[in-house]
């Protein structure tokens, strides 16, 4: 069931926790590279990002062209609320006592409910397997995302791939016996980052999603290795309301920070602010956009949102 952590203590060795994690990013073919106590890797269309992932960070010339140079046309960092940025947040939870005391009376009592009709439990990866391909189906045509035989494909070998990695866990609440909702996360620089997270449209009435993160949270806060449990930054795409409100109802605090999106060098010239927000908007009246091309809409839209003492 997932690391044992008493007998594996080497949570805490960078060197440890990146030759495993640069592990998994090759297994799904993403690029990453490691820069001091920094992991980062691409989330698609080159758009590079980094762990910790939990304040404000500072990057030097000398690694941003270690960035380029590793195929980087994006990087997107966090930075302090007086920087060059645009206004972003993080989620977390860095309380080592959370718990149901954490939470707000209503939100409380709505656990407590919650939590008599669903167990939760860490369970090897590897058990997910069977029924992972139901649940990324049904999330999927729940959330009205594109989904396919090779959109299954990439979410099996990712998950393949934790299971084979000391650094991934994979969490699961259960209505029964039936898996209602489950979260596959890793463990680095004192983070625990999430990677993979489904659910059952027909278990959601019995609040499955509150209780899996409200458990597995509460739990991993607890190790000693851990200093901060992250339900991410905000999306590149914007983030509903209600998604927020469901975050902040399991106890995560928002973190208000800036994020700072930066151009490749052989890139630049060619997009001011000006031209990426026009891009943008062109992009935005396209019918049908490739998953790619929405996050290079969405990062054009974001380069062009920045504000503050210019860089």
């Amino acid at each position: 069931m997932g690391v044992n952590y008493q007998e594996i203590n080497k949570f805490g060795n960078r060197n440890f926790e990146q030759k495993w994690l640069r592990t998994y990013c090759d297994r799904i073919n993403m690029p990453s590279v490691c820069l001091g106590d920094q992991f980062w890797h691409s989330t698609g269309s080159k758009i590079f990002i980094h762990v910790p992932c939990c304040g404000p960070t500072t990057l030097d010339d000398g690694r941003k062209t270690i960035l380029w140079d590793s195929g980087a046309l994006f990087i997107k960092y966090p930075v302090s609320l007086d920087n060059y940025g645009f206004s972003s947040y993080a989620y977390l939870v860095s309380d080592k006592n959370y718990d149901l005391e954490t939470l707000t009376p209503h939100d409380r009592k709505e656990m407590i409910r919650a939590l008599k009709k669903v167990h939760v439990e860490q369970i090897a990866i590897k058990d997910i397997l069977g029924v992972a391909p139901v649940i990324i189906a049904d999330t999927h045509k729940r959330q009205d995302r594109p989904f396919n035989d090779s959109v299954l494909r990439e979410w099996m070998v990712a998950i393949e791939a934790a299971a084979d990695n000391p650094l991934f866990e994979c969490w699961a609440a259960f209505v029964g016996k039936q898996v209602g909702a489950f979260r596959i996360d890793f463990t680095y620089g004192g983070g625990f980052y999430g990677e993979i997270l489904f659910n059952v449209r027909e278990l959601l009435r019995y609040q499955v999603m509150n209780a899996l993160m409200f458990i597995s949270t509460r739990e991993v806060i607890r190790r000693p290795h851990i200093d901060h449990v992250s339900y991410g930054m905000r999306s590149i795409y914007g983030d509903k309301p209600s998604l927020n409100r469901f975050k902040e109802s399991l106890g995560y605090k928002k973190i208000l920070l800036k994020e700072r999106i930066e151009i490749a060098p052989k890139l630049k010239p060619l997009i001011s602010h000006g031209i990426a927000h026009v891009s943008s908007r062109v992009l935005d009246k396209v019918d049908f956009m490739s998953q790619k091309v929405q996050k290079l809409n969405a990062i054009l839209y974001m380069y062009s949102r920045q504000t503050g003492p210019e860089i």
